[in-house]
């Protein structure tokens, strides 16, 4: 009787060991049986195809499969606020455009969420502003141009959309050469399509918006310069932190364009270090797999590997930026 007794209890302990909650660390027993992609835009954009591609081979690599959801609505935010509600367990990652996206909703609406709430894996497809003029207007130059502007104020036409990364490089640059907003016409479009559709057909003078979307309309415009710290091999145009140094001046903050990336949430980072890395290796494992980055160029998806720190760097030091010039307005 004693030892059915004994017997039992192990069993009992053994069983309460394999249903307690704590028995298995995350870090053992990640990956889950399936992780969903969160993408906070809707379906068919640049953040949905990253993620829907992203998904499909790191699915591979890790194990288990990846399924990819929209939540759409107040230019991101919607999305956010979901991500943020889920599981904090490395089922559930945040599959967007992770700036200005999540920058913009934190400044605009009353979130719940902070830049520290989330933790940043990589920025994967990263847009450039590129200041480019109608191929016909007499400017070879951003001196050129903004001279113009300072001769006649509000003569020179500007396409932008209203609180995009172009919107306000277009300010930091007129802020450099001693300008203002009022210097130049600034008109906006709701869309980067309508934006570069004005300058190629010459209904504005200069648009300020991504080099990569704007190699679309490449025949009908000159670059005068682009908002990155190297020069982008699709266009012939210098940094504008060089331009700004052949006129003489100061150089100003570089506002990164749209990133689409990946980010989980803090808190699985925090609680789970090992797990976490286990998705940093993952991806980057994808991102050295020459085949895939292939399939990737050829959808004209971006491939670029900046990993957890860089990325947080960049989100973090645009935000301050982007809260400056968001208090202005």
């Amino acid at each position: 009787m004693k030892r059915r007794l004994f017997t039992a209890g192990v069993i009992g302990l053994s069983l309460t060991a394999a249903l307690s909650p704590i028995a298995v660390s995350a870090e053992d027993s990640w990956p889950p049986r399936k992780i969903t992609f969160v993408v906070a835009l809707g379906p068919g954009g640049s953040a949905d195809r990253t993620a829907r591609a992203l998904a499909q081979r790191l699915q591979e690599e890790i194990g288990v499969p990846i399924s990819v959801i929209n939540q759409e609505g107040g230019g991101g935010h919607v999305g956010h606020t979901y991500f943020m509600q889920m599981p904090a367990d490395g089922s559930y990652f945040l599959a967007s455009s992770i700036h200005p996206y999540i920058t913009n909703a934190i400044l605009r609406f009353d979130a719940d969420y902070s830049l520290d709430d989330f933790a940043f894996i990589n920025g994967q497809w990263n847009d450039y502003d590129l200041f480019a003029v109608n191929a016909e207007t007499p400017y070879n130059t951003i001196a050129e141009f903004m001279e113009a502007a300072k001769e006649n104020p509000g003569a020179l036409k500007v396409s932008v959309v209203p609180g995009s990364t172009g919107a306000i490089n277009l300010e930091l640059a007129l802020e450099a050469f001693g300008l203002d907003k009022s210097a130049v016409s600034i008109v906006t479009y709701e869309s980067g399509g309508a934006a570069r559709t004005a300058v190629a057909g010459g209904q504005v003078d200069m648009t300020v918006l991504s080099a990569d979307g704007t190699l679309s309309i490449q025949e009908y415009v000159r670059p005068l310069a682009i908002a990155t710290d190297a020069k982008d091999p699709n266009w012939d145009a210098p940094t504008l932190n060089a331009a700004l140094a052949e006129s003489g001046l100061d150089p100003v903050p570089l506002l990164a364009g749209s990133m689409r990336g990946l980010a989980a949430h803090a808190e699985f980072k925090e609680n789970h270090p090992e797990a976490f890395q286990k998705m940093v290796d993952a991806y980057k494992a994808v991102l050295e797999d020459q085949e895939f980055v292939a399939s990737l160029e050829a959808q004209d998806i971006g491939a670029e590997w900046l990993g957890p720190e860089r990325t947080s760097e960049i989100i973090h030091s645009n935000f301050d930026i982007l809260k400056k010039y968001e208090a202005q307005d």
